[in-house]
């Protein structure tokens, strides 16, 4: 047996190496939006080698060394010139060689490292504790990261559960095989009851967590609890990274993972009096993960004070009419927010609760068009200030649409540029997305054309439902998956679509979260339009099932523009001179999506409860299968369990052997060797001897020790039981052997 390192090499070795290969590529694929594409790339291609020699090469140490420094040599070459980033020019030495030495080396404080933590990985694999240490670590690592950070690491916990499953029961079986070869060598002549076992475990545990029940915790850990005490996270608004709809509808503090679903919350928010109904804004993000909307510390905010006017930003352009719109926001709930809610860009804001103010107490930020309430950040609860009542004014715009989708994009942003900011996409955002944005809008002449295509092409296409189906996400993308896998989802989903396709064709947009118009009470005023009609004077009371969010583009002096594209809503406006409020038709909240859109999303339920059901079917059908095998394998066992259940008591040496050539005879019958009523067991074995002579010592055999049980006085001993139960399989095997031919 060849040794490597003083570790036999042999069938465990080999699927340690594959075990640590699996594990070292959930981390790759963690560690990829982070690093560069060509540092992934140049990761996994170095384990591979580095596993691809262990295995193939089991002889001499110096040339297996040999031949995996040359290969993950060439290798980092070869990824330096695929990628561009290393091209050299001048003589092979030195000029090339310290080129290509300078080019390569930032990227080998990655490689080398993880070749060389692969390698001593493979070699302490041996012992039972390191493989459960190395588990435990990776798990808890994925786990720690899942919970603490931007990333869904829930498939790289699922695989690393898997390769520790197969790693386990590999490392049972060699050591059975070192401990006791004789049995090993038995036990290698079945190889399928093996694999049954094998699969029987997994497809156990499959089933297991498939049918998991969703309960909400009893506990609540303190980290969660240290973030909800402080108004940066609540718990019970996330939702679910697998769709169930364990979570709740309401304003998200957090929206750097998005996705799941959620069952609406009812309960009041607040109540807004104003003669025109808005979407209430209120925070604006700009920076896209992948897989959520993030903050960044750039922001810039200046202190406000009540009842002072607020700087204007590029939300309203002096290009652009407006009309000024008052509201009064009373706070209904318990929660605080960090924001202020308001109708569009907010131009001055009064606090009409009479409290002390230490200072200011407001923040604003006239870029990105976000009122912040200062007090938030220091304590979240009700006695740290944050207002019960305050008034906003805010200056709603006029959009001229016939002027504004004539114009192209140098007219809209050739003189000022666009700001970085608005256009910022990561590194690997999916390119089939983006050609579908590009398909999307290849006939709009203007930014303004396309921007209405891209909107209606989500609205006709995609499916509203509030539980969309992550079973069929696989992108890691949460665009990516929306727009060719899930295909159905809520506003988060179709309003971070319509942002980012929109950058990635270059128009500058923004994703904006707040609430929609809520509802009036009964008997408030018409608001058809009419310019005599009396101002509406009922509230509009906001609840936590009408938080929504949408997007935003810029275009250029006539500042941002909202558009809708999640199905069953409808943005109130202003449009051009008429100025006409469309507050009751588009008062839908989130709850009431309209009935056509939600036919797609009854399907993609379907296919997801179709999905889910055809698992479930097999981990039962082979559960199924297993216990049928099993059965079968104990059924003498079974029956000598019937044959004591029926008598009462513990069998007889006499009744064993007795009941044994009862199946055994049921067994012959099945193979042409029938015996008649009238004739006894010597009989039928007498007339058998003759039609089957090469049957002849077996069935004499089984005869002595069968009428020693049934009429002897003689006792039976444990010798005759196995004695006849070794004829009875002999005698069996050549007549069913004699029946084939």
């Amino acid at each position: 047996m060849n040794k490597r390192w003083g570790m036999p090499y042999s069938w465990y070795y080999v699927i340690s190496v594959i075990w640590i290969l699996i594990v070292s590529f959930q981390w790759i694929t963690f560690a990829r939006p982070i690093w560069y594409d060509e540092t992934s790339v140049l990761v996994l291609y170095v384990l591979c080698a580095a596993g691809a020699a262990e295995v193939l090469l089991p002889w001499n140490i110096w040339l297996k060394w040999g031949v995996k420094l040359a290969a993950i040599v060439l290798i980092h070459y070869y990824i330096m010139t695929s990628y561009l980033i290393y091209v050299g020019s001048g003589p092979l030495f030195p000029e090339r060689f310290i080129q290509f030495l300078t080019t390569v080396l930032p990227y080998l404080w990655f490689s080398l490292p993880a070749w060389a933590l692969f390698e001593v990985t493979v070699r302490l694999s041996v012992s039972r504790r390191f493989i459960f240490a190395f588990l435990t670590l990776n798990i808890a690592g994925f786990g720690i990261l899942d919970s603490f950070t931007l990333y869904n690491l829930w498939p790289q916990i699922a695989w690393t559960v898997l390769a520790g499953l197969l790693i386990l029961i590999s490392y049972h079986f060699r050591k059975y095989q070192t401990k006791y070869p004789v049995g090993w060598r038995q036990l290698r002549l079945y190889p399928f009851k093996v694999l049954v076992n094998i699969v029987v475990v997994i497809s156990c545990v499959l089933l297991l967590g498939i049918n998991m029940p969703s309960i909400d915790p009893l506990l609540t850990d303190p980290y969660s609890a240290w973030h909800d005490r402080t108004g940066k996270l609540k718990v019970s608004e996330q939702p679910s990274k697998n769709g169930h709809t364990n979570s709740s509808s309401g304003y998200s503090r957090s929206d750097s993972e998005l996705g799941g679903g959620f069952k609406y919350d009812y309960s009041p928010v607040m109540s807004i009096s104003t003669p025109r109904g808005s979407y209430w804004r209120g925070e604006t993000l700009s920076f896209y993960t992948g897989q959520g909307w993030i903050s960044l510390p750039d922001d810039q905010y200046e202190n406000v004070y009540d009842n002072k006017p607020l700087t204007p930003g590029n939300e309203v352009s002096s290009k652009v009419k407006t009309v000024k719109v008052e509201q009064t926001i009373q706070m209904l709930g318990k929660d605080t927010y960090p924001v202020l809610f308001g109708a569009f860009a907010a131009s001055q804001v009064t606090v009409v609760e009479d409290t002390a103010h230490h200072g200011p107490s407001m923040s604003w930020s006239a870029r990105d068009g976000v009122l912040r309430w200062n007090g938030f950040e220091r304590a979240p609860s009700r006695q740290e200030n944050y207002p019960t009542e305050y008034k906003l004014i805010s200056e709603i715009p006029i959009i001229p649409v016939d002027t504004i989708k004539t114009e192209t994009y140098s007219q809209l942003y050739g003189s000022k540029g666009v700001d970085n900011k608005y256009l910022q996409l990561q590194n690997n955002y999916p390119k089939r997305a983006k050609d579908l944005a590009l398909d999307i809008t290849k006939n709009g002449k203007t930014p303004y054309e396309k921007s209405i295509l891209l909107q209606d092409y989500l609205k006709g296409h995609y499916a509203y439902s509030n539980t969309p189906s992550l079973t069929l996400k696989k992108s890691d993308d949460f665009v990516d998956s929306f727009l060719f896998e899930i295909k159905a989802g809520y506003c988060d989903y179709f309003s971070t679509s319509m942002v980012t396709m929109a950058r990635s064709i270059g128009l500058p947009a923004r994703w904006v979260k707040g609430f929609a118009p809520g509802h009036q009470n009964e008997g408030a005023p018409d608001l058809s339009g009419n310019k005599e009609a009396k101002a509406p004077e009922g509230p509009y009371t906001v609840t936590n099932s009408d938080a929504h969010s949408w997007a935003e583009i810029y275009f250029g002096e006539y500042g941002w523009i909202s558009f809708e594209a999640t199905p069953g809503f409808a943005l109130p406006s202003v449009d051009q001179e008429a100025a006409v409020d469309k507050t009751q038709e588009d008062n839908e909240p989130e709850k009431q999506p309209q009935s056509k859109p939600e036919e797609p999303a009854k399907k993609v339920k379907q296919e997801t409860n179709l999905n889910t059901t055809w698992i479930i079917l097999t981990a039962v059908g082979i559960l199924a299968a297993w216990a049928g095998y099993m059965l079968w394998r104990h059924r003498r066992a079974l029956y000598f369990l019937r044959l004591r259940l029926r008598a009462g008591r513990s069998l007889t040496f006499s009744e064993h052997v007795v009941g044994d050539t009862n199946r055994w005879l049921a067994q012959m019958k099945r193979k042409g060797f029938t015996r008649n009523q009238h004739q006894t067991v010597r009989e039928a074995v007498v007339r058998w001897q003759q039609d089957a002579p090469f049957l002849h010592p077996e069935l004499e055999g089984i005869l002595a020790i069968f009428e020693k049980a049934k009429y002897s006085p003689h006792q039976i001993e444990e010798t005759d039981i196995e004695n006849i139960h070794r004829l009875l399989e002999e005698c069996y095997r050549k007549a069913k052997k004699s029946t084939r031919r």
